[in-house]
């Protein structure tokens, strides 16, 4: 069977969809990888196929075009509607210019199935121009592009119009987010176990070793700051945990090293190592509400305190806070007192441990990808 996977050129829409595609791999299946060419190293280091679909991405003159401008005056909700609105209106324009190249390569090679990440839509129409199933595949979290359907629905009208679309569920939608997590829908979704994929990495030597002090965990993730252009969150909750009887470690990108300024020497700074060879040492964590960060520290059992601000981030942190097994604070309503009065809340409550490890149960209870391969198959037939 051929299954040709389609995805945005970031690592947080990217790297959900590894553990599926390398389940179909190792079960004997040809897998290809379709998204923007600055997209081939990520997917190629994944020990991924690649094809290039439509042209590298100008996200700052992509934006700049595009950007929908609230008013001086606006408030915080209409300042992020601005924002989903800009960012929907980014993903149409990506998807317009790879539906030729995405279409053209899916007509010649002919997938049995094609898997595509909720703003792929023009994977959608290659595997309706193809005869195919298509695969709707969640990045983790809670399914926001569901909760956000009637709103966003005028705003895509143009592309679906252009592209003939319909349905954007697809024939299913596999769903790596822990049942009691996620939103409720009315959708066919065939829940898998989060795998946590970040990449490859080096497990140093001090990981082995038991933390003297309750080790705390800072990051924000990638998308952050190359949005805001500055990491000023992260050199806010280090500044605010460092005030705790706590070893502090914070986790971020080598490009990102410069947005950090100087930070406590106490703080122990760490590049490029996966999360999931951190977390499990860490007795909480403190990030930005992204999809990959938070169930990834739910797979690892991890008490989180959230500070979101956009997209799916406020929706990710509600629902983690109804479960228990975390705590949040919008990030515009953050300081340094109120970070560290959160986090040493989170530190001293027994249920936020015990809810974390019963989502880390529930996650380890659901069907491995592997055990989903031959869902897709009979999808296939």
């Amino acid at each position: 069977m051929r299954i040709l996977f389609s995805t945005w050129a970031t690592r947080s829409h990217f790297y959900p969809l590894v553990p599926l595609a390398w389940a179909l791999r190792a079960a004997g299946h040809e897998i290809r990888v379709a998204a923007q060419p600055d997209a081939g190293e990520m997917v190629t280091r994944s020990g991924l196929p690649f094809v290039a679909a439509g042209p590298a991405l100008d996200l700052g003159a992509i934006i700049e075009r595009i950007r929908v401008r609230p008013g001086a005056e606006a408030s915080r909700e209409e300042r992020e509607q601005a924002r989903s609105a800009t960012a929907v209106k980014m993903f149409m324009a990506g998807s317009a210019a790879m539906a030729d190249d995405l279409i053209d390569f899916a007509s010649g090679w002919r997938p049995d199935l094609v898997v595509y990440e909720p703003r792929g839509y023009a994977a959608m129409k290659a595997a309706q121009v193809v005869g195919v199933p298509a695969i709707r595949a969640l990045s983790g979290g809670t399914d926001y592009t569901y909760v956000r359907e009637e709103v966003e629905r005028p705003i895509l009208a143009p592309l679906w119009e252009m592209l003939g679309l319909q349905d954007p569920h697809g024939a299913l939608t596999v769903d790596p987010c822990p049942p009691s997590l996620q939103v409720p829908a009315t959708i066919g979704r065939q829940f898998m176990r989060y795998v946590p994929y970040n990449g490859g990495g080096t497990v140093p030597g001090w990981l082995a070793e038991p933390p003297a002090r309750p080790r705390v965990l800072v990051t924000f993730g990638v998308t952050f700051a190359k949005h805001a252009g500055n990491l000023d969150p992260v050199r806010l909750a280090t500044e605010a945990v460092s005030g705790l009887d706590v070893e502090v470690v914070v986790a971020a990108f080598p490009e990102q090293r410069k947005l950090l300024g100087n930070l406590p020497q106490s703080v122990r700074l760490v590049e490029s190592m996966p999360l999931h060879l951190l977390l499990p040492t860490v007795t909480a964590v403190v990030h930005q509400g992204g999809a990959g960060t938070m169930l990834t520290s739910a797979a690892c059992g991890v008490p989180q305190m959230v500070l979101p601000s956009i997209a799916d981030e406020p929706l990710n942190a509600l629902r983690l806070t109804e479960l228990g097994a975390g705590r949040h604070v919008h990030l515009a309503d953050a300081d340094q007192d109120v970070i560290r009065a959160e986090v040493a809340a989170l530190l001293e409550s027994r249920s936020h441990r015990e809810a974390a490890r019963e989502l880390k149960e529930e996650i380890e209870r659901q069907a491995s990808p592997a055990e989903i391969v031959d869902v897709l198959e009979k999808l296939a037939l």
